[in-house]
């Protein structure tokens, strides 16, 4: 620590014991970075099941009614197929949002070159088949 009779402020004891400080504390955050590691590893459980508790897991659904595994099924799989169909209504809306603007183009050019022809068609004389 800084001297007693010494300038603290301009003392270079001041800087060593920040510097152990720092040092200090860096040891003791990697000990306990250790020890948390050592002791996830060690006491919890994998987050992947290791192929007996999958066959176990698998046995045991075989046991069960035929309603419970198909509850458990839709309970499992239901989110992820309910996220499919909702993404692919969203691209069949826009599908046939666009198809709806060619269409309706397609009507308005026609309509468009109908009443051209059709003005066309008034202002040339009328011929009679002969």
């Amino acid at each position: 620590m800084a001297r007693p009779n010494g300038d603290p402020a301009g003392s270079p004891d001041i800087v060593d014991d920040a510097l152990r400080l720092v040092g200090a504390v860096r040891r003791r955050l990697i000990v306990a970075g250790v020890r948390r590691g050592v002791a996830s590893a060690t006491g919890g459980t994998p987050r992947t099941p290791d192929v007996w508790e999958q066959a176990v897991r698998e046995e045991q659904r075989q046991d069960e009614p035929a309603l419970d595994q198909l509850l458990g099924i839709v309970r499992t799989k239901g989110p992820e197929v309910a996220g499919h169909l909702g993404r692919a209504g969203v691209v069949l809306v826009g599908a046939l949002g666009e198809t709806w603007t060619v269409i309706g183009r397609s009507i308005e050019r026609a309509q468009r070159e109908r009443e051209e022809r059709e003005r066309a068609g008034a202002t040339e004389p009328t011929r009679r088949p002969g």
